[in-house]
């Protein structure tokens, strides 16, 4: 039974277009955040632990008001002013995570909790009035950063980048993804039937890494996406910006451009 003195903020009736969860499996040293509206039991020394952040996939700024809770266990917490929820004392093994918003969003994900630890989550939330099936996409330690949500987070670290967000990408709708390539500073260079961006490595001119949702693709392939077909652009021109979990080859001096599709 869950408490009933939650005060939840009204929201707007909307439907749920996009939810992401990448799931790290950490096992830091716990001390929750402080919480608007944490409710968190008693932990006990054989329990596991949730905490993360829930951020709107559209501009990567933090969703409020989200409740997170695991069926079951009578423990839940609604993510405060800057998205951030911490629950503790859960039992270990394989449970069910719920993620409520308001009237519009119920959606049931199966997780497991390690005894000890703590399962760290990121939750990306696309509110849009369209009504499309939910997704989850689950990345198991470094391979989170190859997901929807490591793009918002190197966008926060700010990283040498430059970032177009899904609220970006909707403002550019129809324009060919060369447009908004040559907006960002890279030459697209085209032949019959291909396209291929290029950097500069040092002198000349040279061939930049092209990757989708973190698998790396033939760089000219790029031709073959559009702008509305994608949810999130990143574009590094030089090679020493390339996070490392991107860079491809050795002494390569060359720039990347990362493609994350819309579901």
């Amino acid at each position: 039974m869950y408490h009933s003195d939650v005060k939840r903020q009204p929201l707007q009736p909307i439907l749920p277009l996009l939810l992401s969860l990448a799931l790290i499996t950490a096992a830091p040293p716990f001390a929750p955040a402080q919480q608007d509206s944490a409710r968190i039991l008693p932990v006990q020394q054989d329990s596991a632990r949730l905490s993360g952040s829930v951020r709107s996939s559209l501009n990567g700024l933090p969703i409020s008001g989200v409740m997170i809770a695991v069926q079951g266990s009578r423990v839940f917490d609604v993510s405060n002013s800057v998205g951030l929820f911490a629950l503790a004392g859960l039992p270990s093994g394989r449970q069910t995570l719920r993620v409520l918003y308001g009237d519009s969003l119920s959606y049931e994900k199966d997780i497991m909790l390690q005894r000890g630890q703590t399962l760290m989550l990121a939750v990306l939330l696309e509110v849009e009035a369209l009504e499309l099936t939910p997704i989850v996409v689950e990345a198991q330690s470094a391979r989170a950063v190859r997901s929807l949500a490591g793009f918002y987070d190197r966008k926060t670290w700010g990283r040498f980048g430059r970032f177009y967000t899904l609220q970006e990408l909707q403002q550019r709708r129809g324009l060919p993804l060369r447009s908004l390539l040559s907006e960002a500073g890279v030459w697209v260079g085209c032949g019959t039937g291909y396209c291929i961006p290029l950097g500069s490595g040092g002198p000349r001119q040279c061939l930049m890494s092209l990757y989708l949702d973190g698998m790396r693709l033939p760089a000219d392939e790029i031709g073959l996406f559009r702008v509305d077909e994608l949810a999130g652009v990143e574009v590094y021109k030089r090679g020493f910006d390339v996070p490392l979990e991107f860079q491809w080859g050795s002494g390569s001096t060359c720039g990347a451009v990362l493609l994350w599709r819309r579901y």
